[in-house]
């Protein structure tokens, strides 16, 4: 029996994006032998973007339909890519990212079309609900699903990336504030400081198992789920959820960062 894939897009105020990213989901899947839904899963409310608070919410709404999971950002139309599923979560991407990352780095990248079991993103308690703004929940969750001894994935998948104002930084290059209190955030975490500079921590408390599904159903509001109609060869639909939570303090200065 053919597995059923579910598509995840974490969503807000792209709807450009998303009008080129539905159909052309809908004609690739019409061609590639894989079983898709899709759910779009948009915040609201005035809150930060939270990514990994989405992304959740939609694996939340969407895993009793399907058997494995992929998490798609919504600039990134595929043109050619390999979705099924393998033994260990893999990223799908390599052709359409950021034009000056270097194969090395995408190696240590978890992020922008990534899918996995649904078993093994449940055994890592899912993407962390507490970045918020830009960045680093996709590298939190790497880093959960090494500790609970996946693999990762990487494997060539060509992508026409949509033009769009990087949320990470300013128009000179620096980083936002949100980017540099989720970078503290996330080295704090996962790494401990050496002479050389930061290495991997050995050992970390169970956080991690407190922060992600298991608290999703206390900070979540759904507003409501729609079909989409338009799409012929996919079933596609549309939520709306809200956290409830406000983002924490935190003090970016905490840890020097490169």
């Amino acid at each position: 029996m053919s597995k059923t894939l579910g598509i995840i897009i974490p969503y807000r105020d792209r709807a450009e994006h998303l009008a080129e990213l539905i159909p052309q989901l809908d004609n690739f899947f019409s061609h590639s032998g894989i079983d898709a839904r899709v759910l779009i899963s948009e915040q609201a409310g005035d809150l930060p973007f939270n990514r990994g608070f989405v992304n959740n919410a939609g694996f939340h709404a969407l895993a009793p339909y399907v058997d494995y999971v992929c998490f798609h950002d919504v600039d990134l139309l595929p043109e050619e890519a390999d979705y099924r599923l393998s033994e260990w979560p893999a990223m799908v991407i390599s052709d359409g990212l950021n034009s000056s990352f270097t194969p090395e780095f995408i190696r240590q990248l978890f992020s922008a079309v990534v899918l996995m079991d649904k078993a093994h993103f449940c055994s890592t308690n899912g993407f962390s609900n507490d970045y918020w703004g830009w960045g680093f929940e996709d590298v939190d969750l790497r880093e959960r699903l090494l500790r609970v001894g996946c693999n990762i994935e990487h494997r060539s998948g060509r992508f026409r990336r949509l033009s769009h104002v990087d949320a990470g930084s300013f128009p000179d290059g620096k980083p936002t504030s949100a980017h540099l209190r989720n970078k503290s955030r996330y080295v704090d975490l996962w790494f401990e400081q050496v002479a050389q500079g930061f290495i991997r921590k050995r050992r970390t408390d169970d956080f991690w198992t407190r922060d992600g599904l298991s608290n999703l159903a206390s900070i979540q509001k759904v507003h409501w789920r729609r079909p989409l109609p338009q799409t012929e060869y996919i079933i596609a639909e549309h939520i709306l959820v809200e956290p409830l939570h406000r983002p924490q303090t935190m003090d970016v200065e905490k840890l020097p960062i490169a």
